[in-house]
């Protein structure tokens, strides 16, 4: 896939990048990982405790006599942009896939998508999250290799698996010197990335971001995309 194609890919999806307020679900900050992590599901936020008082010069109308706006007009409100928990490297060469031991077999790569997750065993949202990379690679595992790379080690990673059962029918690695996470300076996980086979980064972000999940859906928009561009390349 050439650089055009990804800037198609752009165009697309309408992906824009810039920090927003926070989401209902949040990535786990990188570091050293807490005593205990909460996990609720969802941010904390205050409790409403009845009717709120009136702030000074509520009590005046908000339009003049003959406005067009009713009292309760409320203006359009902007969409929120995306937000990442890294260095956006969108569009850019992918860093070379690195890493320190595959806990499974090791996967072919060659002519295929590459969807690439930092993760965790102690973050709650990266573990809500190998559910769906399973079935990610269950249904596009002709033409996606799905990859989750964690910088903890080994035994780590086996003792979630021993707590909890086989976690992933995914491709899975450890890389404690976290060589490509620091690359896209990743600071909340989980965080994916997905190169095109040209080596391209076509997606990227916290994989549950409200409003802007990576579904099923996604994935097959960017699958279809390389399948029109192979037919175009055979007619030539």
């Amino acid at each position: 896939m050439t650089r055009p194609l990804g800037l198609a890919l752009a165009v697309l999806f309408g992906l824009s990048l810039v920090v927003s307020s926070a989401s209902a679900e949040e990535p786990c900050p990188t570091g050293k990982p807490p005593a205990k992590v909460k996990d609720d599901g969802q941010s904390e936020v205050p409790c409403p405790t009845g009717k709120q008082p009136k702030k000074d010069g509520e009590d005046i109308p908000r339009f003049g006599t003959g406005s067009p706006f009713d009292a309760n007009y409320a203006p359009p409100q902007e969409k929120q942009a995306k937000r990442i928990w890294a260095k956006s490297i969108l569009w850019d060469k992918a860093p070379e896939l690195v890493v320190e031991k595959w806990l499974n077999e090791k996967p072919e790569t060659k002519g295929k998508y590459l969807l690439i997750e930092f993760w965790a065993t102690w973050c709650p949202p990266c573990r809500r999250s190998l559910p769906i990379l399973n079935r990610f690679h269950e249904k596009f595992k002709d033409e996606l290799v799905v990859i989750a790379v964690s910088d903890e080690t080994e035994e780590a990673v086996r003792r979630l698996e021993a707590e909890k059962g086989p976690i992933h029918q995914f491709y899975s690695a450890i890389d404690t010197q976290k060589r490509m996470k620091d690359y896209c300076g990743v600071f909340g996980i989980p965080h994916a990335i997905i190169v095109e086979p040209g080596g391209f980064v076509v997606w990227e972000g916290f994989p549950l971001l409200k409003n802007y999940e990576l579904t099923e859906a996604l994935i097959e928009r960017i699958l279809a995309i390389g399948r029109k561009q192979k037919q175009q390349e055979k007619k030539k």
